[in-house]
């Protein structure tokens, strides 16, 4: 474990340093997130003008729920967005380096990249979610501020676990990107700025059980909102830690699994 841990951490040094080199186009790319994000958010702010809210939930709340999940979108995606380009790393043998070295393929692929729009995600989700807090009146102890925090590094657990494992399919095809951006298009469509209880339980189920994005921001707010008793599953508020952790062992299975069964395309 403590080998793993370093070879991890040498990377990441390493991946940091090369990311430092191309400053200009760092601070480009978490301007372009702020403008991306804040055309989500006015357009959040157009329709609950119109209907002022929806099943309940105001604007500040959405703005809240939106922003929950991309912080646990941006942490992930500081030090894990390549995850989801496993089918190129297969496509074009780079994987097969990672077979021939004396250390985990998994660390080295978890380690091998870091990426600087995460970083503006974090950023303006820190803000948006004071103000939304401001905004609420909300009043949390210091117990809720640390879950806060737990959630968020649970919220990036999820995420992550989810897109590896269905990224794993590419050891047996070869091609999973079209799986992953369909998974992530439809968590976008949903669970990310709007909140579930207003869909049937046929999606509540799939994005709660088939693929809980829902842990990442839905859940979690109930508790954080004083909502949690709006809803007759407000129970699931506590559980994204332990949803996360079992994701986690999940997809360390399912990885290993997968690479047992891996044979180079012999690019």
């Amino acid at each position: 474990m403590r080998e793993h841990l370093t070879v991890y951490l040498t990377m990441i040094r390493a991946a940091v340093i090369t990311r430092l080199q191309y400053r200009a186009d760092f601070l480009m790319g978490i301007l372009g997130v702020f403008i991306l994000n804040a055309g989500t958010l006015g357009t959040t702010w157009v329709l609950l003008n119109r209907f002022h809210e929806l099943n309940g939930w105001g604007f500040w709340e959405i703005v809240f729920l939106y922003n929950l999940w991309l912080l646990g979108h941006g942490i992930r995606a500081v030090f894990f967005r390549h995850v989801t380009n496993l089918e190129q790393f297969i496509l074009d043998g780079t994987f097969d380096q990672l077979l021939t070295r004396p250390a985990s393929p998994l660390v080295q692929f978890m380690g091998r990249e870091i990426h600087y729009l995460g970083v503006g995600d974090v950023l303006l989700s820190a803000l948006m979610i004071g103000l939304a807090y401001q905004n609420l009146a909300l009043d949390w102890t210091w117990w809720m501020f640390l879950w806060f925090l737990l959630v968020a590094l649970s919220s990036a657990a999820v995420e992550l676990s989810l897109l590896l494992m269905l990224s794993c399919t590419a050891f047996f095809t070869t091609r999973s990107r079209a799986l992953v951006d369909a998974a992530t298009q439809f968590s976008w469509g949903v669970v990310q700025q709007y909140p579930i209880d207003m869909f049937n339980n046929v999606l509540r189920f799939v994005v709660t059980v088939a693929l809980p994005f829902a842990f990442m921001n839905y859940y979690p707010s109930l508790l954080l909102l004083g909502k949690e008793g709006s809803d007759p599953f407000g129970y699931l508020t506590w559980f994204t830690p332990l949803v996360a952790l079992f994701l986690l062992w999940l997809t360390a299975r399912v990885w290993n699994f997968s690479i047992k069964r891996y044979q180079s395309t012999g690019s």
